[in-house]
């Protein structure tokens, strides 16, 4: 069986999926545990990893690329360092059981390439804009115009980290094997696609 590894947009439900699929199939779930994980197995500084993490890079790398710090290079050096462990970490898992990943551009890194394992590749989203931002209130517990300025703000970031590091477009088609719309279909209808074509795939 193969792992899922899953791009998702803020709001759109993929993370629940990600969790209802591990639950579903009884595997290993990863999602900000792989930053546990890499600063156990590299020895890198957990504090470190927080800060480089998805949710908070994004910015950052956006700066990075405009390069207007003067201590760009050793920024964007330490950034890759980090990069390259957390990808070290995705496939080390990957290769020990099937699992499933959460964002940090585990598509990429499990798309089958340079003796990497090839997982199910999968981007989450909601075209639905009003049921995305009532889905945000309510996990997140905020208002309206603080729902719809943080789906804008954390999808910015995701976008960000992934075209900086992968140079490919997150939302880009080409790069997955599915798209699911959590605004048609459940989460429970999505989970049980990703669970039946895992289960069927050689």
């Amino acid at each position: 069986m193969r792992s899922i590894a899953i791009e998702r947009e803020f709001g759109s439900g993929g993370r629940e999926v990600g969790r209802l699929v591990s639950e579903k199939l009884g595997v290993p779930f990863y999602d900000g545990e792989i930053l546990f994980n890499t600063a156990e197995r590299s020895g890198m500084d957990l504090g470190q990893l927080r800060n480089f993490d998805e949710r908070q890079a994004g910015s950052l790398l956006f700066d990075l690329a405009l390069a207007g710090n003067p201590n760009a290079y050793s920024m964007r050096t330490r950034l890759y360092e980090m990069f390259e462990a957390l990808q070290g970490t995705v496939r080390q898992l990957a290769q020990k059981e099937p699992s499933v990943f959460i964002g940090r551009c585990s598509t990429e890194t499990l798309s089958g390439k340079d003796g990497a394992p090839r997982a199910l590749r999968v981007f989450i989203y909601a075209s639905d804009p009003v049921a995305r931002c009532r889905r945000v209130m309510e996990t997140e517990h905020v208002d309206e115009q603080d729902a719809r300025s943080l789906m804008r703000h954390r999808d910015k970031e995701r976008e960000q980290y992934f075209r900086y590091f992968t140079r490919k477009s997150w939302g880009d088609k080409a790069n997955y094997d599915i798209q699911l719309n959590t605004s048609v279909l459940s989460v429970q209808q999505c989970a049980d696609i990703l669970v039946d074509i895992v289960r069927n795939m050689p």
